[in-house]
């Protein structure tokens, strides 16, 4: 069996790409901006200033064939001028989107089998896979917008400090994704929230399969030796506001009224927030860590929380576990797939304060849970590999075939 594998962005996109064609399933991977570091233009872009390697490190692909690779840059790069002018966000994207799918060559599809898009860009790929009798699947990256459009008066109610920000989606993408959602034969997701986001917006369930992403489990690793005495340090990264439960957490905090414990909150936050949070026991904002630091930054703490209203999956969380740091995380993450209650750490109701106060009590009033915990996170992450994710992807091929 051979696969297409389109996405315009990179994402997780990419990691699937290698993943199929270490199984052998790879007949091309398509994207817009992308490099292998041992092609010309890797080379070339080592010598680039460090702050533009650092922009481009999403899209370096290590470990995959040149010859599997097609990129169309040139797209991506007129997307990035029209949103930088002041272009609409939304219509800047669907317009790439759709160039990117109506460039794939004709002979591209007639030499799979399947053909595998990503949500908001994959309209197109399923027009042309079903014309020529394709299997098209549709990996569904995010949660259902809609949802999160009904979602952001709630948190505009909840938190009107915050400035909770979206606009409408565009009735062109809107149409977009529901013809993807008609038209493929699998929508695979990566959690079960987005998998109740889809069908309560009108996708059949019998299409949607499960599949949870992966964690490099060499980079993300527990620190060496045992914990050091301190306090107990709890770690938010993420970008910081409502829709990932920011206010929430602070409000949990400052109820809690910790003095043996210490929150430190990582992710780029606006000026305005920053000056509306007040000085709590503990609480140390940290700005935007780059994704290279991130390994580090984990093993500094005890436990990972992420109190998310609206989360597709939510990587981070693997990330941590794969740490050995215990999560705190909401039902609308991908932490009821991975975790078990009271085993790698606890899933709370989403938006609840009290719960998430609870839930932080626990570790303070019980440190040593925190050592089986530990344990318990980093093999539930070593369940979650990379290759397992392929593995996984490649049952679901066969069963297509």
């Amino acid at each position: 069996m051979k696969t297409l594998v389109a996405h315009p962005g990179t994402q997780h996109s990419s990691r699937l790409a290698r993943q199929l064609e270490r199984l052998g399933y790879l007949s091309r991977y398509w994207t817009g901006l992308a490099y292998i570091p041992t092609t010309l233009p890797g080379r070339l872009i080592d010598f680039l200033p460090a702050r533009v390697r650092r922009a481009l490190s999403n899209r370096r692909l290590e470990g995959m064939s040149r010859d599997k690779l097609r990129t169309q840059p040139l797209i991506e790069l007129a997307a990035l001028r029209r949103l930088r002018s002041g272009r609409d966000p939304q219509a800047a994207l669907f317009e790439r989107n759709a160039v990117f799918q109506r460039r794939i060559p004709a002979s591209e599809f007639v030499e799979c089998d399947v053909i595998i898009g990503f949500d908001t860009s994959s309209w197109v790929l399923a027009d042309r896979a079903c014309a020529l009798d394709r299997s098209f699947l549709l990996d569904q990256s995010i949660a259902h917008p809609l949802s999160y459009q009904r979602l952001l008066p709630v948190l505009s109610k909840q938190f009107p400090e915050w400035a909770v920000a979206g606009a409408n989606r565009l009735p062109q993408l809107l149409l977009a994704e529901q013809a993807e959602h008609r038209q493929a034969q699998h929508v695979i997701v990566a959690s079960s929230f987005t998998r109740r986001t889809l069908v309560d917006n009108g996708v059949s369930p019998e299409k949607i399969v499960l599949n949870p992403y992966g964690v490099d489990l060499e980079e993300f690793s527990p620190a060496p030796g045992r914990r050091p005495s301190r306090p107990v340090r709890f770690l938010f990264v993420g970008s910081v506001g409502a829709r990932k439960g920011v206010p929430l957490l602070l409000q949990a905090w400052r109820s809690l009224q910790a003095r043996d414990a210490e929150l430190w909150i990582a992710g780029p936050i606006l000026d305005c927030h920053t000056r509306s949070i007040p000085p709590l026991p503990g609480l140390r904002l940290l700005g935007k860590v780059p994704h290279r630091e991130l390994p580090g930054l984990l093993r500094e703490a005890d436990v990972f929380v992420f109190p998310s209203y609206f989360e597709g999956f939510g990587l981070v969380l693997l990330e941590a576990l794969a740490t050995g740091l215990p999560v705190i995380a909401t039902e609308a993450t991908a932490a009821p797939d991975l975790i078990a209650d009271g085993v790698e750490g606890y899933i709370v109701p989403t938006g609840n304060v009290e719960a998430l106060r609870n839930a932080l009590g626990r570790f303070i009033e019980r440190p040593d849970d925190l050592g089986p915990m530990s344990v318990a996170a980093r093999l539930c992450a070593e369940r979650h590999s990379w290759d397992a994710y392929g593995n996984r992807w490649a049952e679901l091929l066969r069963q297509v075939a």
